[in-house]
């Protein structure tokens, strides 16, 4: 993990930073030690990184938002963005000295925001609703799987742009942006794309080819995603690269379209487990 995600954690508990820092114990001299001034700085998100969130994966994702150039030292937030059955859960946590101080008015909107791209900049906007905390202010949002364009590979690109107000600048709001690619994972294409095969005449006690028997059993009948709610007026493609009894790719279309079914049966693929063969080998299903 990010040595500066993990300096900024406990902001999801209680968040601690500029002026809403308890002040750091002083030395002999009336200077904080070295270490304790270390840890009291801003910390700030790379906004030329893109984040990565999978969603066959159970784990939630947590990166920062990006400095404000006028308000680097009194804001600093946290963003944690995690999977569940409806879509993704957007959170954000963030202190504002400004706003703890009353210094923008009581309105929340007035004074700090989050605006969510669920297909990147330019897509259908989704204002986050903020609530003002004891440290700063935060706020959740759903997006749909509806919301999300492209599920595989490098997915859909999500902006989460907050604007952060200072009012000593004088100036509008200052837009930080923090990108994150949203994406179920490599898809089956993909999969064969990278992996070419080869035949290797010199090698000895490889395993034999299994057949499409063998290959589909995992698959042989639509119980592994059961409770994905495809429907009976549905129909679900599945492709799946297998290599070492390992799905490496999978690709789900389902007609007509449902992004929340798709990625549910997507998911579900991942975590079968294949008969083990040396090669590269594809598995295609259609319920």
């Amino acid at each position: 993990m990010n040595p500066r995600l993990l300096l900024l954690l406990p902001l999801f508990a209680a968040l601690a930073c500029g002026g809403g820092s308890p002040e750091p114990a002083k030395t002999a001299e009336g200077t904080p030690p070295a270490g304790e001034a270390a840890a009291a700085t801003h910390a700030c998100g790379d906004g030329e990184k893109t984040q990565t969130h999978n969603l066959s994966e159970d784990k939630a994702t947590e990166a920062l938002v990006p400095c404000s150039k006028s308000g680097a030292n009194d804001y600093s937030g946290a963003i944690k963005i995690e999977t569940i059955p409806e879509g993704v859960h957007i959170i954000i946590n963030a202190t504002d000295d400004e706003v703890n101080q009353g210094m923008l008015g009581s309105d929340v909107k007035t004074r700090d925001a989050v605006i969510v791209y669920p297909k990147g900049k330019g897509s259908k906007a989704i204002e986050v609703p903020l609530v003002k905390t004891a440290n700063g202010y935060t706020g959740d949002k759903i997006v749909l799987y509806d919301d999300l364009d492209k599920l595989t590979d490098e997915g859909t690109k999500m902006d989460i742009a907050v604007f952060d107000h200072d009012s000593k600048s004088g100036e509008p709001s200052e837009e930080m942006h923090l990108q994150v690619n949203i994406s179920t994972g490599k898809s089956c294409e993909r999969a064969q794309d990278e992996n070419p095969q080869t035949m290797d005449f010199s090698k000895k006690g490889s395993r034999p080819d299994l057949t499409d028997g063998q290959l589909g059993a995992p698959m042989k009948s639509s119980g592994f995603f059961s409770g994905c709610g495809l429907s009976d007026n549905a129909s679900a493609d599945i492709c799946v690269a297998v290599k070492q009894g390992k799905p490496l790719g999978v690709s789900v279309k389902v007609l007509p379209q449902n992004n929340k079914v798709a990625a549910c049966i997507d998911r579900s693929t991942r975590h079968l487990h294949f008969p083990a063969s040396d090669k590269l080998d594809v598995v295609h299903q259609k319920f």
